[in-house]
Parts: C-alpha cells; sequence; structure tokens
C-alpha cells in the first residue's frame, strides 16, 4: 500500500517537492546583448505609473524607435523614386553628317576637284519605285535647241545604308528641244532604295 501511495505522491506532485529535477539555468547574457536590451525595453522599473512617471529621455526614445524605421523607408522611397541611386546614361552616339561619312569613307578625296558638266540633258527625280518587278523611275530633259535621237542614262544603286549595288542604264528616244520625257525601267536589285545619277551619254 505504501508503494502505491509513493506512486500516486510522484505523479500528482511532480515538480513540486524538493527532490524534483530543478530547471535549466538561463545562460548569462553578454555586455552587448545586455545594454541593447535595456536600450530597447529600458529598466526594469517596478513602479505601477512607470508609463506616467517617464522621463523626456524615455519618452523621446519611444517615439524615435516607432517611426525612426518607418521614416528611414520613407526616406529610400524617395531617394530611389528621385533617379539617386541610377547610373549615369551611357553617352548617346553623335549622328554622322553626310560630309563626315563621306569624309570617313573617302579620306583622301579632294572635295576640290571640278568636273565638266554637260547642261545639254537634265535628269530629274529619279527614284527606285518597289513592286513586282522593282523599276527606277524619272524624268529627263532636253535643254538643247535640237532633237536628240537617242541618250544613254546609266545609274548607280545603293541600299537603305547606301552600300553601293551595281550599276543600271536605260535608253530614251527622240527627245524634242526643250521637253521633258519620263522614263521607267525594271531593275534586278530588289533591294535598292537609291538611284544615283552616274552618267549620260548622247548618241
Amino acid at each position: 500500500m505504501g508503494k502505491l501511495r509513493q506512486l500516486v505522491e510522484r505523479l500528482v506532485y511532480a515538480g513540486m517537492k524538493p527532490d524534483a529535477p530543478a530547471a535549466q539555468p538561463e545562460k548569462p547574457k553578454g555586455a552587448w546583448r545586455q545594454r541593447l536590451d535595456r536600450f530597447i525595453a529600458g529598466s526594469g522599473d517596478m513602479d505601477p505609473l512607470y508609463l506616467s512617471n517617464r522621463t523626456l529621455w524615455q519618452r523621446i526614445r519611444t517615439v524615435v524607435l516607432g517611426v525612426g524605421p518607418v521614416l528611414l523607408l520613407v526616406i529610400v522611397l524617395v531617394l530611389a523614386w528621385s533617379g539617386v541611386f541610377k547610373g549615369k546614361d551611357a553617352p548617346k552616339i553623335k549622328d554622322l553628317t553626310p560630309a563626315e561619312r563621306a569624309a570617313r569613307i573617302l579620306p583622301n578625296f579632294d572635295s576640290k576637284i571640278q568636273l565638266p558638266a554637260n547642261h545639254d540633258l537634265d535628269i530629274q527625280d529619279v527614284h527606285v519605285e518597289h513592286g513586282s518587278p522593282t523599276q527606277v523611275a524619272g524624268r529627263v530633259r532636253n535643254n538643247t535647241d535640237h532633237a536628240i535621237a537617242s541618250a544613254e542614262l546609266v545609274f548607280d544603286l545603293t541600299d537603305d545604308r547606301w552600300s553601293r549595288l551595281g550599276a543600271v542604264k536605260t535608253q530614251v528616244e527622240n527627245l524634242p528641244p526643250h521637253t521633258t520625257a519620263a522614263f521607267r525601267f525594271p531593275v534586278k536589285q530588289d533591294n535598292a532604295e537609291h538611284a544615283l545619277v552616274r552618267e549620260f551619254e548622247i548618241q
């Protein structure tokens, strides 16, 4: 009977008797951890009117700890929105003028060279028309006082980057004096974008 009673007492009064195993003691905190806890939670004042009897520094500290992180977040967002954290934009590439582009392509070209011009014919409005097939069209004017039986017109074709694709030619017949006639002829260069007058020959 005594053993049964002892067993019941152990189950009912477990942890309340002196022979019960003691709780594990807490590990001591470091000095830095103690100062941080003291700064955040304050001293362990047991005054029931502690909130009403706080000093000015304690009240300011509470406000700083509550508002400080929010204010810091707002400042970071404002700076990010204003572009402070953006890197410098890459310098824009300057577009070359036609003269600068020509100087790079033909560095030794003498722009002062003058070639004799033939004003008997005036070729106007030369352009490329895309279709089926691609064609070169324009107008030619006879500036002389006599009729021109035949004239051969030669053009250089280029793509949209002004790269030369080749030369093409056409024949114009029976041009009366001081008159303008239209011409149009098909070409094989479907990617042509520009037609430049190369030369013409009156026959």
